[in-house]
């Protein structure tokens, strides 16, 4: 029992690691895919794109 609640604490860790990350990404005018939004067709949709 113990082994099943460490593995799962350990992947909500993760999980949750994972989201601050996009969460910060985001706020700092970062995409998602981490390409850059030179030549995405959805730059205008993901955040502020100045031409």
């Amino acid at each position: 029992m113990w082994p099943t609640i460490i593995i799962s604490v350990l992947i909500a860790a993760v999980v949750v690691l994972i989201m601050v990350n996009e969460v910060k990404k985001k706020k700092n005018g970062k995409g998602g895919c981490s390409c850059g939004c030179g030549g995405c067709p959805m730059k205008e949709s993901c955040h502020d794109y100045k031409k």
